[in-house]
């Protein structure tokens, strides 16, 4: 079976083609080729001999992704793929316009282990975590259909990021490369749903990349109805994790706030958010629920309203985001890929984590 190279690291390359026996700067214009130019098979490398082309052709691909589907939405041309890997298992990804700013959503994970109670992704459970290449194609293949040039990538599609580490950095690192998709570190964004030994290990790596986490409730009781992962980590474990991160980069977390019609967007609730945030630099995102499940309904816009405007009184800075193509199941917490049953779980995820 052929080997992705979209698995490899930009370190990685120079040892693969030393083993051929190549000098190094052909790893590097085989980088640039992959992600720069998106040449997506070998042939069109015309600054490699072809003995070398030869020999990546009949050992490795570039490419391993089929489209099963392409949704656009008619409201705000926010675009939804669906993707088959290889192994015949699928996953969502999705393209949203706004202004300038283009962002590409992307899953880290087939499914989700965390089962949050308004989001459809956690009803899938977890199959397996995605390798490096499979989330690197999403990009390299949303870049090659996207409207307009992109200039974000969240870590928001399916699958909770922090639970398959190492492969989601590594990817960011290809991502952020001036020599490879030229993102900027900081448009790069890790969401959480709140694993608190991953936030310390990426506060003492110092990963450059903006951290997200989803907070949803302003206490420990309404977040562990909504969000059993508090179960295992309480919202208090979180937010001494955050605050660690906070001190040790120096770097602002955005917190992210699901609005659920009786459940969190009262006044005592906003007013508990804003006691549970204080004093730790950040901004709150904000979105009404997406989901089906009439448990988990959207507040009125007046509820919204006024939840927004008992944060900025209190001098938190909080965005309400729309909800970008959700008549296309492409909103926050939308995402929902069917798969075949599989007859597995969790592969390769350390269990003491969750």
């Amino acid at each position: 079976m052929k080997k992705n190279l979209l698995n490899y690291s930009k370190n990685e390359i120079p040892m693969l083609f030393e083993s051929f026996g190549e000098p190094a700067y052909r790893a590097e214009q085989l980088f640039i080729g992959i992600y720069a130019h998106s040449y997506s098979d070998f042939p069109s490398f015309s600054n490699l001999p072809k003995s070398l082309i030869n020999t990546l052709t009949k050992q490795f691909e570039l490419r391993s992704f089929k489209l099963i589907r392409e949704w656009e939405s008619e409201e705000d041309q926010t675009t939804k793929f669906l993707w088959q890997l290889k192994d015949g298992m699928k996953i969502e990804s999705v393209i949203i316009y706004e202004g300038q700013r283009v962002t590409f959503c992307i899953s880290s994970q087939v499914g989700c282990p965390l089962d949050c109670k308004f989001c459809e992704t956690g009803k899938m459970g977890l199959l397996r975590n995605l390798t490096q290449a499979e989330i690197v194609e999403q990009v390299v293949l949303m870049k090659e259909r996207s409207k307009f040039k992109p200039t974000n990538i969240v870590f928001m599609g399916m699958g909770e990021p922090l639970l398959n580490y190492d492969a989601v950095m590594q990817a960011a690192d290809i991502f952020s490369d001036s020599q490879g998709l030229g993102f900027s570190r900081r448009r790069i964004s890790i969401s959480t749903a709140g694993i608190p030994p991953r936030i310390y290990q990426m506060a003492d790596e110092d990963r450059p990349y903006s951290l997200a986490v989803s907070i949803n409730a302003p206490t420990q009781e309404i977040r562990k109805k909504i969000m059993p992962i508090s179960k295992k980590y309480t919202l208090n474990q979180l937010m001494h994790s955050i605050r660690y991160y906070n001190n040790v980069t120096g770097k602002q977390v955005t917190f992210e706030y699901v609005m659920i019609k009786g459940v969190n967007v009262s006044e005592n609730h906003a007013r508990q958010f804003i006691t549970l945030i204080k004093k730790i630099p950040g901004k709150i995102n904000a979105i009404a629920c997406n989901s089906d499940d009439t448990v988990y309904k959207a507040p009125s816009e007046e509820e919204i309203k006024n939840f927004e405007n008992i944060l900025l009184d209190a001098k938190q800075p909080i965005n309400i985001r729309s909800r970008k193509g959700s008549e296309i199941q492409a909103a926050c917490g939308q995402l929902y890929a069917a798969n075949e049953e599989q007859g597995i779980k969790m592969v390769y995820i350390n269990k003491d984590l969750i």
